[in-house]
């Protein structure tokens, strides 16, 4: 780390980290109690039952496969084979992934505190100098200025996730931003400590420009056919479906408390979960059956007890449950000036900007 350039903003003395001794099971999230769950989970008919079985079934088998050849730690561009020697590349680095050829990376000492952050509390905030943004800042200008002419083009209101944010293809128009996103993540030590930390020399996978405002919904109306129900206070904290990658976001406008910033259950990163829990809640969240709208939730109900089971849990925990009660002592709510980059293990509980007043723009990075 360049210590002229890069600092690190350590997590506030007053959280509870989460314990280490708490292990995941299905009963965390106690469907059978909730209000929004356990009438469907009672009268779900035979047919239903098989219906959603299928469902989770088809939605498994496929990845089983991803997690074979660590889908998410091959990059964007090499996914999606365009030609014959693209998808040679997809088979290489497929293969490669799914043999282990990866050399384990040696720790440079000057990435050393941003391992040692990361490592400790699944979540490190470094905060770039004020010329490192501004080149930051003017090569992603045309990136946003794209996502905004999409975004207005939707309702208000009626915005889904992905609606909030495009993708950029390094094939396409995106090597400037790529080249930029790299060298700022090589000088502040976040690749080194990212390497170090998953075990095999990281890249730069996904770049994904991102823009919030008040007038989101998609974290919301999280059970729009019941009257009343209020929204929980995890809600829409989650672990990723992924193979366990590691994200960095850089903000690119101030966040303040309203301004929807990125929290972190501190400590999360070591929640013990069995391989084979962790597969079933990914499954849900990949086939739909996350979801909380009310066909989803019928077909989640009917399920065997052991399958219901997600990643995105946070909108089905009730406030008195144990869980809810670790991620409100341990949560880092990251508010910080524009050139801040919060490095995260996506398998730790946390949750994305929730606006409620202003806007947010952000890079979110994948790092595998």
């Amino acid at each position: 780390m360049n210590s002229d350039n890069f600092a690190i903003t350590d997590s506030p003395a007053d959280i509870t980290p989460f314990d280490p001794t708490l292990k995941w099971s299905p009963d965390l999230v106690d469907y059978s109690r909730h209000p929004a769950y356990r009438g469907e989970i009672a009268g779900a008919s035979a047919g239903l039952k098989g219906k959603a079985l299928l469902q989770f079934t088809k939605s498994m088998l496929p990845l089983l496969v991803k997690r074979a050849i660590r889908y998410e730690m091959i990059p964007v561009e090499i996914r999606s084979p365009k030609t014959a020697g693209d998808f040679i590349k997809l088979l290489g680095a497929a293969g490669r992934n799914a043999l282990g050829l990866h050399a384990k990376m040696p720790l440079d000492s000057a990435a050393q505190p941003v391992f040692d952050v990361l490592d400790r509390d699944g979540c490190c905030v470094v905060k770039m100098d004020e010329h490192c943004y501004e080149g930051l800042h003017s090569i992603s200008r045309v990136h946003f200025a794209r996502l905004e002419e999409r975004r207005a083009a939707t309702a208000k209101g009626d915005r889904d996730f992905d609606e909030s944010r495009s993708n950029v293809d390094a094939r396409e128009h995106g090597n400037d931003l790529y080249d930029e996103l790299n060298r700022l993540l090589e000088e502040s030590g976040i690749l080194a400590a990212a390497s170090r930390y998953l075990g095999r020399k990281a890249r730069l996978i996904d770049v994904n420009p991102q823009i919030n405002d008040a007038s989101d919904s998609f974290w919301r109306t999280i059970f729009p056919d019941l009257e009343g129900a209020k929204l929980p206070a995890s809600a829409y904290y989650h672990r990723d479906a992924s193979g366990g990658d590691l994200k960095a976001i850089f903000y690119m406008t101030d966040v303040g408390p309203e301004n929807g910033p990125f929290s972190y259950v501190v400590g999360s990163n070591k929640l013990s979960m069995s391989r084979l829990d962790d597969l079933i809640a990914e499954a849900n969240d990949h086939n739909g059956l996350s979801s909380t709208n009310p066909d989803a939730r019928r077909r989640f109900a009917a399920l065997p007890a052991k399958l219901r089971q997600k990643g995105a849990f946070g909108n089905d925990l009730e406030d008195d449950a144990q869980l809810a009660e670790q991620i409100r002592k341990g949560v880092w709510s990251i508010t910080g000036p524009k050139g801040s980059i919060v490095l995260f293990d996506t398998k730790g509980v946390h949750r994305g900007g929730m606006v409620v007043e202003g806007h947010r723009y952000v890079i979110t990075t994948v790092i595998g």
